[in-house]
């Protein structure tokens, strides 16, 4: 039998828009971890009728109720209050977390007396226990309502993380004997979402009533992402592996990675494997690319630097790119982007580059072109993969963020064809 979770999250930023709930995220992918199945992720606001609805629809709907935020000593945490009129109950004080608060404030030097509110946070519900929180002030409460489960956790995401790594995930896992879970990605490019379905299709119908298949594309590619349920975790696996060979057999000139992870590591493990160094020479992405590669461990071995020529004089002067041809293409163009990464070959001394220029806007680029114009080029000084992307309905964040994508991938496909 399934175990089911409900994922609460409180506080009026997340409503408003002023930060992105990132906690559910990895709560869910924790419990994934152990088979627990997630029924509905809420958000609502620090208003007591709100939290207390919430929480009543979350017990009735599942077996855990999860709740981040709103346990910290201002007036706006009313997490507590919420709970102790849903459990129709007091607070009561446990000097216990007192005495993590005076130890966490030595640790950080501070030694003053604890005011009211760092005291208040000793107040737990009378029908919780607590778990003490060694990263921070506020403890998580643990509820047990006849058979189901309420838990708040502090909404600082590295409180809550460690308390789900430390406390929580062992708890659950020792008492829910649920289904394990597999999941395997596997990343495909060249061809749409729905010529791939049709493709396949034949294969997907004869999946085995235990694994699911799920299509998460994006604009440049799609992960298949393969879950599968039951008891037997290399079991699942090997069934996984199987169907993977016979999508092979059908669509195989499309894969990418049997492994799928993100671009940059893909690219990254690719480049390994071969000996390759890279390095990139941006514009209109102004480091992102280089941010990217440099957020997987171990990209030194690989990875030599970046210029990030957002100027036309850093082009020319440092890069080496002709002013005749900027004179001539514009500096959005197959040409000049063509000559920034070569450039960025020569310069920092790389079997291969990638270079990128464009208008990402608001505003129209100095020689007028269009918003949401960009070339991309990937070379190694004698082999040479220019294209040309046209997003102008992107505002200036997700065309970074889709252009740097669409540079990762171009260069995984061009270190594949030609190494």
């Amino acid at each position: 039998m399934k175990t089911r979770a409900t994922l609460l999250t409180i506080g009026d930023e997340i409503l408003i828009g002023q930060i992105v709930d990132t906690n559910s995220a990895f709560i869910a992918k924790q419990l994934n971890t152990i088979g627990i199945e997630v029924e509905e992720i809420l958000s609502v606001k620090d208003e007591l009728f709100h939290i207390i609805e919430a929480f009543q629809r979350g017990i009735e709907k599942s077996d855990i109720v999860i709740v981040t935020g709103g346990l910290g000593p201002t007036k706006d945490d009313k997490t507590k209050t919420a709970l102790c009129q849903f459990l129709d109950c007091g607070l009561v004080r446990e000097e216990k977390v007192i005495e993590n608060i005076i130890q966490l404030f030595a640790s950080r030097g501070y030694t003053k007396e604890l005011n009211n509110l760092n005291q208040d946070q000793a107040l737990i519900p009378e029908k919780s226990t607590f778990i003490q929180n060694k990263y921070g002030t506020a403890p998580c409460l643990w509820t047990v309502i006849e058979d189901k489960i309420v838990i708040n956790l502090p909404g600082v995401p590295f409180e809550m993380k460690g308390l789900m790594r430390d406390e929580i995930i062992p708890r659950l896992k020792s008492q829910f004997n649920s289904e394990t879970i597999v999941h395997r990605d596997i990343l495909v490019s060249g061809i749409p979402e729905s010529d791939l379905a049709i493709l396949v299709e034949d294969w997907e119908n004869e999946l085995p009533d235990f694994i699911h298949l799920a299509y998460l594309p994006n604009r440049t590619s799609i992960d298949l992402r393969f879950s599968a349920a039951g008891s037997a975790e290399e079991f699942l696996n090997q069934e996984i592996q199987n169907q993977i060979d016979k999508f092979k057999e059908i669509a195989g000139r499309y894969l990418v990675s049997e492994n799928s992870g993100n671009a940059q590591q893909i690219l990254g493990e690719i480049l390994k494997q071969k000996g390759l160094t890279i390095s990139t020479a941006e514009s209109c992405t102004g480091g992102n690319i280089a941010s990217l590669i440099t957020s997987i461990s171990g990209s030194s071995d690989y990875y030599l630097g970046s210029i990030v020529s957002y100027a036309t004089t850093v082009k020319t002067s440092v890069l080496g790119v002709s002013q005749k041809s900027i004179d001539e293409f514009t500096v959005v163009s197959e040409q000049v982007v063509e000559q920034m990464a070569k450039g960025a070959c020569n310069v920092l001394n790389t079997d291969v580059a990638i270079s990128t220029t464009g208008v990402a806007g608001p505003n129209r680029g100095e020689d007028n072109k269009e918003v949401g114009t960009v070339w991309v080029s990937v070379t190694d000084g004698k082999q040479t993969i220019n294209k040309r992307y046209y997003y102008p309905y992107l505002d200036r964040e997700d065309f970074i963020k889709i252009v740097s994508n669409n540079a990762l991938n171009l260069a995984i496909q061009f270190v594949r064809e030609n190494y």
